[in-house]
């Protein structure tokens, strides 16, 4: 039986941080995706908003309704420049959770990576000491056998 991995407590705590990790970038992912939804829907206010404005200047002018559909669209055109950075901002999380998840991926691989170097060694040893024991074996087979003779 192979001896434990002496570093297998640090490969299980960065295992599980890796997989901490996936979690929070699913979340941020899902977060981003979200206010991805909400800035094509207010795109799509302000394209209706600004269609409803064209429609209010065909014919007689209704200064209160323009206006108000003015004030409307400032509004919204607002909002999008809100969610614009947000969206910015969300990016940038998202961008650093996966680098972070990276570099925690590259640091178990290094462990596993060891971890196996590790166990080839072993195997490696184990194989050269039966050898080793197969050899004294023939020998001593082959001094019996002599001496028998």
């Amino acid at each position: 039986m192979p001896p434990k991995f002496s570093l297998q407590t640090v490969l299980d705590v960065r295992q599980r941080r890796v997989e901490a990790l996936e979690i929070e970038l699913g979340h941020l992912l899902q977060e981003q995706r979200k206010g991805e939804e909400y800035l094509v829907r207010l795109q799509a206010l302000e394209a209706s908003l600004f269609a409803r404005l064209e429609r209010q200047k065909i014919g007689e002018l209704d200064l209160f309704a323009l206006e108000q559909l003015h004030h409307e669209l400032t509004l919204v055109q607002e909002r999008i420049e809100q969610a614009r950075q947000a969206l910015d901002t969300w990016r940038r999380r998202v961008d650093a959770k996966r680098q972070e998840l990276v570099q925690a991926r590259q640091d178990v691989e290094v462990l596993e990576t060891l971890r196996e170097k590790e166990l080839a060694r072993y195997q490696e040893e184990i194989a050269h000491m039966e050898n080793r024991l197969l050899d004294d074996l023939y020998v001593s087979r082959a001094f019996r056998h002599q001496r028998e003779w």
